[in-house]
């Protein structure tokens, strides 16, 4: 079956505020549920690289067999259910794969771990292994949200409160979690933003499962032998990538705008929990979290004139976010300069750096806690929801459409690509801005192109945008020395510097944009 459900990380400091909560929403007779669980992979991960997590778990006095599965997003996971038996006295808990006969989950796990029911009815050959668990005390309450509205719904909360292990690791776990028990599953949403703004919540989309996994590569490399031929499981940063949709030369105007948003949704919000979960990985999934919030900004403005039109208001809050990660990525791209200089001759100054912009969070990581964050996911899972739109929409096609929208980026990028050379920086700038919606949005409609003429594009492509991309870095550069040097005349040595470097990066870009321009575009 397919659950719909929201998961949040509770602040230690709202803690206590969420339990009393809890307590008045079951008239002080809160019922504790103690959920005890083991999670079973191969030793090379192959569910947890499918997105799969299996699991034998005691609710109470039950046992239960779960096989979960990510679903088309954010909000939606497969998931089949099946009841366990407690394992003898003294045994090991084991996972009987059998359980799962006759399900989707059966084809699932024949194709992941390459599994033969008929051969092997409980999956002992598969290789499977218990790899970390949980230990965890559930409070649960039932709410009726937006009642007498269109997005009437019953929703169960469910407090989780208690840990992961792995050999002698564990970390905490505070979640709330809010799944649609019936009526419009909007409601999920409603009771989500309500409880965000009240508690400070903030969105993840990392499961237990994949924080165990975690938890469990860093029991391994703990335990290993220090020798690099170890084979030890190394924890890694888990980056979310950006995907192409999935779209097909047959998928209508709705199934593509659609698949756009999903494939945004996933890519930031994969790797906002990345931030929020593993702070030591804030370079590369920053990195990523930037890519996806232009890619979002670029399928809004390509849907704008459309019936699919993504909410104004939540463009703003990508922009805003878009602007914060900014200012962190103009320092980190610049702060190679100072030691350029002082290698040139030049004075020991540190980089100048402008003011930041208004609300600007502590560190990138307190802005993918932020209510903002989690505000603009919550909007597109919305959209995806309730999409706003009237039900007499136009239908077009979809590849003439698309291949018409690019042609009219793709040609007002030429025009100013053909003028580079007495183009102002400030053009240059535009140009750049437009060339980046016009590779983003190319790249998540990827599958409609030729692979061979689309590589082609993307890499010349790539390429110019990378070389300008240089050109608008000391551009900026100069801008904050030019700054400086009005309190500090030493900074001009910095300006002649960069203005005697401005003219070959200028003349390299342009020779980037001229063999762009040589190629036929995909569409």
């Amino acid at each position: 079956m397919q659950e719909i459900e929201l998961k949040f990380q509770i602040p230690e400091g709202a803690l206590k505020a969420i339990r009393a909560e809890f307590t008045r929403l079951n008239a002080g007779q809160n019922t504790d549920l103690r959920l005890r669980a083991s999670y079973f992979d191969t030793p090379e991960r192959h569910l947890a690289a499918a997105r799969m997590a299996l699991r034998v778990r005691q609710e109470g006095p039950d046992w239960v067999q779960t096989l979960k599965a990510g679903g088309s997003n954010t909000m939606m996971r497969l998931e089949d259910n099946q009841p366990a038996q407690a394992p003898a006295h003294g045994q090991p808990i084991r996972a009987d794969l059998g359980r799962h006969a006759g399900t989707p989950a059966q084809e699932a796990l024949e194709r992941v771990l390459n599994w033969s029911m008929a051969q092997d009815p409980q999956g002992r050959h598969t290789g499977l292994v218990e790899l970390y668990g949980t230990d965890i005390t559930r409070t649960r309450a039932l709410v009726t949200i937006g009642a007498g509205t269109l997005f009437e719904g019953v929703v169960e909360l469910a407090l989780d409160l208690g840990q992961i292990h792995s050999g002698p690791l564990s970390v905490p776990v505070r979640e709330l979690e809010i799944e649609s028990v019936s009526g419009h599953p909007m409601a999920v949403i409603l009771a989500g933003r309500d409880w965000v703004a009240r508690h400070g919540l903030w969105l993840d989309t990392q499961t237990k499962a994949h924080r165990g996994d975690r938890l469990a590569r860093e029991a391994a490399a703990q335990q290993a032998p220090s020798d690099a031929h170890s084979g030890a499981a190394k924890p890694q940063a888990h980056i979310t990538p950006a995907r192409p949709a999935k779209v097909k030369l047959d998928s209508t105007m709705e199934q593509a705008w659609r698949a756009g948003v999903e494939t945004c949704l996933e890519h930031i919000t994969g790797n906002l929990s990345e931030l929020g979960n593993t702070p030591a990985s804030t370079r590369e999934a920053a990195y990523e979290l930037r890519l996806g919030l232009r890619r979002l900004r670029t399928l809004g403005r390509l849907w704008a004139p459309t019936p699919w039109a993504l909410p104004a208001s939540s463009m703003d809050k990508a922009r805003s976010l878009s602007r914060q990660l900014g200012y962190w990525r103009d320092q980190e791209a610049l702060a190679w300069l100072p030691e350029k200089l002082r290698a040139a001759g030049g004075p020991a100054l540190p980089l100048p750096c402008p003011a930041p912009p208004p609300n600007l969070p502590a560190d990138v990581v307190a802005l993918a806690r932020s209510g903002l964050a989690t505000d603009l996911c919550l909007d597109m899972l919305a959209a995806l929801l309730v999409p706003e739109r009237p039900a007499n929409a136009p239908h077009a096609e979809l590849l003439p459409w698309l291949s018409a929208r690019l042609t009219n980026w793709t040609t007002r990028c030429a025009r100013h690509a053909h003028g580079f050379s007495k183009a102002p920086d400030a053009e240059l700038h535009q140009l750049r801005k437009r060339g980046k919606r016009l590779r983003l949005a190319a790249a998540i409609y990827a599958p409609l192109w030729s692979d061979k003429a689309f590589r082609r594009h993307e890499r010349a492509l790539k390429n110019a945008l990378d070389t300008l991309g240089h050109v608008q870095d000391e551009v900026v550069a100069h801008a904050w020395y030019s700054q400086q040097a009005q309190q500090a005349p030493q900074a001009l040595f910095a300006l002649d510097w960069l203005q005697g470097r401005r003219k070959g990066l200028r003349k390299k870009a342009q020779r980037a944009w001229q063999r762009w321009l040589k190629l036929n575009s995909p569409w």
